[in-house]
This record gives C-alpha cells, structure tokens and sequence, in this order.
C-alpha cells in the first residue's frame, strides 16, 4: 500500500506573507571504508529523518534562524507559534525595519 510522506509546508500570514518553511531532512547515511590494524573495515552511518523549521526574518539585514524538530507537526506548531508572535509584533517590526534601512 503506498504511503503519504509529507515533507514541507508554509506558514502564512492573512497576507500571504510568508514567516516559516517546514521541510523535511536527512541525516547521516551511508558507509564508509576504514582501516583497522591494517584491514579494511566498512563502517555504515545511522540515517535520521528531521525537519527545518526556517523563521523567516522580518528584514533582511536579520538573518532566519534555523529550527531542528524531530516530527512535522513540531515543526508546523513552532511556525505557528512565530507568526502569532510575528503577528503580536508587527508594529514594532515595521518600526525596526524603517531604521534599518538607513
């Protein structure tokens, strides 16, 4: 039976302003040839699945910050949780954003 994987999604204000990407990620994988008192030995790397939480800044003299999460649904409800922040700020962002750009 095939599965469903998601693997992204935005998080948008009213105005479609975009404030966090969700994406899915790999971790690790793959093996590697090591040698070992003289005899080769391969050696395989855990693989992980996570997922970025990208905060977008609000200009662009500030950089994004960067979340890890272990599941997608951490990953939506931290985005959430910033653009309601972004949203209770957004006075004050506009506010920084006019003195930046001096």
């Amino acid at each position: 039976m095939p599965d469903v994987v998601t693997t992204g999604a935005r998080v948008e204000l009213d105005d479609g302003t975009v404030v966090a990407i969700v994406e899915a990620i790999t971790i690790g994988g793959g093996t590697q040839i090591v040698t070992v008192d003289g005899v080769p030995e391969e050696r395989v790397h855990p693989t992980f699945h996570r997922f970025h939480c990208r905060l977008i800044s609000p200009d662009r003299m500030i950089p994004d910050e960067l979340r890890e999460t272990e599941t997608f649904d951490a990953a939506v409800e931290l985005g959430l949780a910033y653009a309601t922040k972004r949203i209770e700020h957004a006075e004050s962002v506009a506010a920084l954003a006019d003195v930046l750009k001096m």
